[in-house]
């Protein structure tokens, strides 16, 4: 489920009445809440007065704010807060868009596994029109521009940042100078890495590792220099020099000053003119098809091209200098569906907050959360077997249950990390489809069938109080 959390406002109604209309005074509110309703499930309100208030509750109007209470006022707050959060809902399954300041949000984000943060960075005078352009891509159909207006929204990086990145699998999006798409940087390479762990080493490879053979991306760079002045030594380039039968063969032909002059300007150009965008994705499988995914869905659309001054146009690769990107595979695969545009969104919002800062946040905040209830408290020792799995779904669901909740989302690496197991992800997955009854839903699956990142809904209603 996903539960948005907007921060009270001073602007306010004169007279009880729901929470909704009572902060509707305010320009901020209205926005956030009008994208709440995009994208959230459930709306409560933080009040610096009430604690979490539900939208529709009707409350009386005050005048208090968070922001002139001590921090030990504000630590007692956020207990406050929490604990009603785990009256109505699960804050270590569920993911919450927190529309908030950190004055609202620093001690409660420690204790959500799940969060995404809209505004993070913006001044108070840029909430209006970032939740504009958020406003816009929810109801963007256009699959093209809601990928720009995506990427484009997320933190920019450079070759001098690759070891900030805080997760070791994804995907990235490469930017180049000069290029443009309807008023946005245009997206000019998308790429990704086979086996784990290599996300950095890949980006490292492309920015730092002067080896073209190591690179295609620096190998398509090269081509494209050379080509612009008709260099006879492009057909030596062409070569991949890794293969020790080429080495044998064409060796005698390498030029190793003009190869280490040419490398040096591939990695100027690309250090002076590309920056990239990423998000984590942590399954191979899932990570080449959205690659694909994107790169076809660019390719396809008849208004996705390059400026006349882009250095790709010099490609000899016909694919290249035709499609605008600096990629070759992939340009005719399958475009994203409405489904799996959904999940990169997901994955590049709530992926990248909540790597990127809950560690940081739980480091400043190290209390004890004696006030909080642990929710779905997996058994603590001992090998798991499938039974602790079927037991742990089970008491997942019956909680959910008895909060009067209609359905309860469980996937299923959050199952295999909670209970402490090791290379069983088939096994959790198994007995998350055998705990199905008519009418539950797959909300997310891979062609295996088997990965972390399978996503079931569970209704609630037709299950017995044993299940």
């Amino acid at each position: 489920m996903r539960i948005a959390l907007i921060s009270c406002t001073s602007n306010k109604k004169t007279y009880k009445c729901q929470a909704k209309e009572l902060y509707s005074e305010s320009p901020r509110f209205r926005l956030a809440y009008d994208f709440a309703k995009l994208v959230a499930d459930k709306i409560f309100i933080l009040s610096a007065k009430y604690s979490l208030v539900h939208e529709n509750m009707i409350i009386e109007p005050y005048n208090e704010t968070l922001k002139e209470k001590s921090a030990q006022e504000r630590r007692e707050w956020g207990d406050m807060v929490l604990n009603e959060l785990n009256k109505v809902c699960d804050v270590e399954h569920d993911e919450f868009i927190v529309l908030a300041g950190e004055a609202y949000h620093e001690n409660l984000l420690p204790h959500l596994s799940k969060f995404w943060l809209p505004l993070k960075g913006k001044a108070l005078g840029e909430w209006i029109p970032e939740l504009e352009r958020l406003i816009h891509l929810e109801k963007e159909t256009d699959k093209v521009d809601a990928l720009h207006i995506l990427f484009n929204g997320l933190p920019r990086l450079d070759w001098t940042m690759i070891d900030r990145i805080s997760y070791q699998n994804g995907i990235y999006i490469m930017f180049e100078k000069g290029e443009n798409y309807n008023g946005m940087d245009r997206i000019v390479r998308v790429g990704t890495h086979r086996g784990q762990d290599r996300l950095k080493k890949r980006l490292r490879d492309h920015f730092m590792e002067e080896d073209a053979d190591g690179s295609i991306f620096r190998k398509n760079i090269g081509r494209a220099f050379l080509n612009m002045t008709s260099d006879p030594y492009l057909q030596v380039w062409e070569i991949d020099m890794h293969h020790s039968k080429n080495v044998r063969n064409y060796g005698h032909l390498v030029n190793a000053r003009l190869e280490a002059e040419l490398e040096a300007k591939i990695s100027q150009y690309l250090r002076d003119n590309i920056n990239f965008v990423c998000f984590p994705v942590d399954e191979e499988a899932e990570r080449l098809r959205l690659e694909e995914g994107i790169i076809a869905t660019l390719n396809r659309h008849p208004s996705f091209g390059p400026s006349n001054n882009w250095l790709g146009l010099n490609s000899p690769v016909q694919e290249i200098a035709s499609s605008g990107l600096w990629n070759r595979q992939g340009l005719e695969g399958q475009p994203l569906s409405a489904e799996e545009l959904e999940r990169v969104k997901w994955l590049a919002r709530f992926g990248n907050d909540s790597y990127r800062n809950n560690t940081g946040h739980r480091a400043r905040v190290q209390r004890a959360v004696k006030h909080v209830r642990t929710v779905g408290e997996p058994p603590d020792s001992g090998q798991k077997t499938a039974d602790d799995v079927r037991q742990y779904i089970e008491k997942l669901l019956q909680e959910a249950k008895m909060r009067g909740e209609d359905y309860i989302d469980l996937v299923s690496g959050d199952i295999h990390k909670q209970l402490g197991m090791k290379n069983r992800m088939p096994q959790v997955c198994r007995i998350m489809y055998e705990k199905m009854m008519p009418g539950d839903e797959v909300l997310h699956t891979t062609p295996s069938g088997k990965s972390s990142t399978i996503k079931i809904r569970y209704y609630l209603k037709q299950r017995g109080g044993v299940m």
